[in-house]
Formats: C-alpha cells, sequence, structure tokens
C-alpha cells in the first residue's frame, strides 16, 4: 500500500499541466451602445449579449486536469477522492470530444490514457478512504475484501442465483460476467452469477463460509464449485483456516454475530482487543472475479520460477483424499442438499506442462473421488481437467488461468447439457429458514496448529 502512495505521489508531484490556448482573449464588452438614425439622437439601447466563445475541448481538458491534480494535493476523505475522481473524469470526456480531423487529436487520445490511470488511483483511493467495516478481520486480506464486496452487491443487485466459489484457480478461472451473459443467451435472461472465491481456500474453508458465514438471506440459488484436487488433500497442513481460526472474525462467528455493512459492537472491540478489517483493495471487480492478463510461456516463466516436478510439489505433500477436508465437503454437500441448492464441481484444467506422471496419477485418483462423491451427495461434476492441455495461451501459470481461459470456462459450462440451469428458471422459495444446527456432523473448527516448516 505504502508503494502504491509513494507512486501516486510522484504522478501528481511530477505532473505538469501544459497548454495554455492562444488566441483566447478576454474583452469587456460594454454595456450599452448608442444607436445611429434613431428618432431621437443620443438614444441609449440595450444591446443583446453576445454569446462567448466556446472554449476548445482540449483546454477544457487541461483545466479539468489542473483541478484534478491541485485536488489531489490535499486529498483525505471519500468526498475529497471522489472530487479527484470526477475531474480526471471530466479531462478525459473532454479530450474525446476533440474531433479525428483535428490535428490535435492523436495527441489528445495519447494524454487520455495518462488521465485514465490517474482517474483509476484516484478511484482506488476512494474506496482506501471509506470502505465501511464489515466484520472484524479474519486475518485474510482475500476473504476480509470478498465479505465487504460481496455484502454491497447484494445491497445493489440482491443475492446472487449462482455463486462461484474455490480458491485461487477458481477466482481467477472462471469469469462470473461471461457464464451471465452465456446464460441469458441461452434464455435464462434474469439469471445474476458472483464469485466468493478465497487464495488457498480448502473444503474446510468453503464449508465454513457457506455454513456459518453467511446468512441464509444471503445465500445463492445454485453453486458452481471450481477447484480441483489440491483444496482437497488432506495429507497436508491446512494454513488457510489454521489463520482464520486464529482470527478476531472467526471469534465474533462463535458468538453468533454475521457480517454486515457498517457493523459495530464496541463491547466486542473494546473489551476483546479485536480488530476490524481493513479492507484491501485489490484488482478484485464487482463480481468478485480476478481478471488475470499474464500468458504461460514456459520459456520465460522458468527463468523467473524453479520448475518443480510433481513428486517434490508440497501442494499434493501426503496426498490423500480421506480426512478432515472430505468429511467437511460431505457436510457441505448435505447443506446443500438440506436446503436444495444444486451444486456443481467444475474440475478446472491444467496445463500439460504441469501434469507429469505424478501429479496426473493424483488427479486420477481426484477424478474418481468425484465421481463416488456425486453419486452419495447428488451433485454435477464438469471434469474439465485435460480439456484444452496443450493451449498455454489460456494459462497464467502451469496451474491458473487467464482470462482468455476464465472465458474458456465460463462458456464451457454455460453449455454443458447435465448442469440444471432450467432448474433456476422455475419459480422456486427463498431460503428463509436457519440452518438446523447439528443437522449433518462436521468436526469442530478447531484443528491443531500448524507446523513451522
Amino acid at each position: 500500500m505504502k508503494k502504491r502512495r509513494r507512486r501516486l505521489g510522484s504522478i501528481l508531484a511530477g505532473m505538469i499541466v501544459w497548454g495554455g490556448v492562444s488566441g483566447l482573449s478576454c474583452a469587456a464588452n460594454p454595456p450599452y451602445t448608442v444607436e445611429i438614425g434613431t428618432a431621437e439622437a443620443g438614444t441609449v439601447a440595450e444591446e443583446s449579449p453576445k454569446p462567448a466563445p466556446e472554449k476548445p475541448s482540449f483546454a477544457v481538458a487541461i483545466d479539468a486536469a489542473t483541478t484534478a491534480a491541485q485536488l489531489a494535493q490535499s486529498a483525505t476523505t471519500t468526498e475529497d477522492w471522489s472530487r479527484v475522481a470526477m475531474a480526471w473524469s471530466e479531462a478525459i470526456a473532454a479530450l474525446q470530444q476533440v474531433s479525428p480531423d483535428n490535428p490535435q487529436w492523436l495527441f489528445a487520445q495519447r494524454k487520455a490514457r495518462e488521465y485514465l490511470v490517474n482517474q483509476a488511483i484516484a478511484l482506488q483511493r476512494v474506496e482506501e478512504a471509506g470502505t465501511l467495516p464489515v466484520f472484524p478481520t479474519f486475518e485474510n486480506d482475500v476473504l476480509d475484501e470478498q465479505v465487504a464486496v460481496y455484502l454491497s452487491y447484494v445491497a445493489t443487485f440482491g443475492t446472487p442465483d449462482i455463486m462461484v466459489i474455490g480458491s485461487s484457480r477458481a477466482l481467477q478461472g472462471l469469469n462470473p460476467q461471461i457464464l451471465q451473459q452465456q446464460l441469458a443467451q441461452q434464455g435464462f435472461e434474469s439469471l445474476r452469477v458472483y464469485t466468493f472465491a478465497v487464495n488457498g481456500a480448502t473444503a474446510q474453508v468453503m464449508s465454513f463460509i457457506l455454513r456459518r458465514l453467511l446468512t441464509p438471506e444471503q445465500m445463492p440459488r445454485m453453486i458452481v464449485w471450481a477447484g480441483g484436487s489440491r483444496s482437497f488433500n488432506s495429507g497436508r497442513v491446512d494454513r488457510t483456516f489454521a489463520k482464520i481460526l486464529d482470527s478476531p472474525g472467526y471469534v465474533a462467528v462463535q458468538a453468533g454475530d454475521r457480517p454486515e455493512i457498517g457493523w459495530i459492537n464496541g463491547e466486542d472491540a473494546t473489551n476483546g482487543g479485536e480488530k476490524t478489517s481493513t479492507i484491501a483493495v485489490t484488482d478484485i471487480n464487482g463480481y468478485g472475479f480476478l481478471e488475470v492478463r499474464e500468458v504461460f510461456d514456459p520459456d520465460t516463466y522458468y527463468r523467473q520460477f524453479p520448475r518443480v516436478a510433481g513428486a517434490y510439489d508440497a501442494s499434493y505433500q501426503s496426498f490423500t483424499l480421506e480426512g478432515v477436508q472430505t468429511v467437511s465437503f460431505r457436510a457441505f454437500t448435505a447443506f446443500t442438499r438440506i436446503h436444495d441448492i444444486p451444486l456443481v464441481f467444475v474440475n478446472l484444467p491444467l496445463s500439460a506442462d504441469y501434469l507429469d506422471e505424478t501429479r496426473l496419477r493424483y488427479e486420477r485418483q481426484f477424478q474418481q473421488f468425484l465421481v463416488t462423491e456425486a453419486a452419495l451427495g447428488g451433485f454435477t461434476v464438469v471434469d474439465l481437467l485435460q480439456e484444452w492441455p496443450d493451449r498455454n495461451n489460456i494459462f497464467a501459470d502451469p496451474s491458473h488461468l487467464n482470462r482468455f481461459g476464465a472465458a474458456q470456462v465460463a462458456i464451457r459450462v454455460a453449455q454443458d447439457p447435465t448442469v440444471p440451469w432450467s432448474s433456476l428458471d422455475e419459480d422456486t422459495a427463498e431460503i428463509a429458514e436457519e440452518a438446523v444446527e447439528g443437522a449433518v456432523e462436521e468436526p469442530d473448527d478447531e484443528m491443531t496448529e500448524p507446523d513451522n516448516e
């Protein structure tokens, strides 16, 4: 954050507002004139005021940019930074008014690029200065941010019909807006899609979020779990969940609290010493999705990062699909059945470069695991593990998709005939009842402290 602030400071401090439009002068018009040839000599007649000459668009842009730069020097509050952003918006709009046949047009377009960057920084500062507290921190920046953005989304549009969940692979691997558009083209025009994914999220983490953190009123009508085997490996320490367990947010959940915008609990905050989450401002958009533009190129990627064989990959350490993650997943699927929420599991693709013999052996085990669990839990599986093995252009790294891959997955899932989209097209009762405590057995959300390896 400090680095971004230094960057903003250098941009604004080093900005030279240039321009100076020649040919513009301010001459005061006389308030009256003496008309000649009237009936009475010397009669004074009022002259209609002449319209002021229209200021050239380029000059308007420079004035607005000057205002933005000046306002940014002292901006501290949400309102201050909103005015900065509006001034940059006015400057950009004025530059767009420059006609393509004007010699200034090309330079105006290049200048607009700079102003767009400055506007984006100002909008980021608006969020940083004005984010309302929603809950005590879970000591996980992405989870804290997702909770805040999701609550704001619900306040704007209502609860989404479809929620995409999972780890970082889901966060950037299935574009909710494209899924929504594809479904609209198939006749499901009113369906809304949101992504609630968290880096490093395991089955335990997602079970906690859906079953214990969100309220019944915040639950979607369908869940699409996008991920893979690594989130279900019970043989490795679940560091993500361990950190959540040790957070003020988890203590608040245990006490019966749930997130809400403007959350205040003075007694807990004072006596318990808990701190309210400070929402990080990242590139996660208003639909919970992270668009990643990097493209995986093995020739350059492995110059920056070591190539790790599957036998030494910590994600598959002591790989087993029996244990706490499977128990949590089964509790989760039972929860969705109880509340009539269709569940679709999308086994996201991995690159051929990543799927060496060791990893592929583990992934085959996971594929069979999904088939077995789907039969028991009554959910749908869309297996895309090796759908595009040699298309490195859709990957950001060997195991994560980029924006092109996220679009391809959304299209593929929308068109899959096994997914019960039609169930969302019917009038269904809104989930309003509280989850029945103890309806399904799940291990207590307590676990051995992670080791320090």
